[in-house]
């Protein structure tokens, strides 16, 4: 059993824009984008139908649009310096997004030897057209995280998030680091989170109460 462990998001966390959501509109009309947007804040379609729709639809010549995308996205200040400082610690770090494996790769891949675990959805482009391929699909997340969380064994549970994905992830968690979304989604809920702006902000948090 570990003492503590992060679960961090990807998109928008680790990078500094959601790359799920930028591969998304590469695909799809702005007014196509908005419609979806609109029906899920509504509640009339769910995040994992409306990302089938836009990829599952997609023609996998396309994938290359992708890729040259995800290569102008920054990862966020500080990012390698946490895990430095997390691995002197002793708190492992797992990877927990409803992003792509293949913009993962791309932009943190070279950390791979320092995270416990790595979790996101697969693009399979082995056919005329994209499909979203996970194990971790209920119909409503694309990859549900707490399910994911679950497979560790650990006391306490340090959650880093940014949108409205991280929101069951955080409700998890004991110590929650929030910004952006999430951060106004608990903070209209009356919850408690510590609010960051980049990975030294983080550090320095935990260095204080580890």
């Amino acid at each position: 059993m570990y003492d503590k462990i992060i679960f961090v998001d990807f998109d928008g966390t680790i990078t500094t824009e959601d790359t799920l959501d930028g591969a998304m509109r590469l695909f799809v009309s702005k007014e196509e984008y908005d419609k979806k947007y609109r029906e899920m804040i509504q509640g009339s379609i769910t995040l994992s139908e409306a990302l089938h729709l836009v990829f599952d639809n997609t023609p996998s010549s396309r994938f290359s649009e992708m890729m040259e995308y995800i290569h102008k996205v920054s990862t966020r200040d500080g990012f390698a310096e946490f895990l430095d400082e997390m691995k002197a610690l002793g708190i492992p770090v797992v990877v927990i997004s409803g992003g792509l494996r293949q913009l993962l790769e791309v932009k943190i891949g070279k950390y791979k030897e320092w995270f416990l675990g790595m979790h996101y959805v697969d693009l399979d482009i082995s056919g005329d057209n994209m499909r979203l391929v996970s194990e971790y699909d209920d119909g409503k997340e694309v990859l549900k995280k707490t399910e994911i969380m679950a497979q560790y064994d650990y006391q306490t549970a340090i959650c880093i998030g940014d949108s409205y994905t991280d929101i069951n992830m955080a409700a998890a968690s004991d110590v929650v680091f929030a910004r952006d979304i999430l951060a106004d989604y608990l903070k209209k809920e009356g919850k408690p989170f510590i609010s960051w702006n980049d990975f030294y902000d983080i550090i320095e948090a935990i260095k204080g109460f580890n």
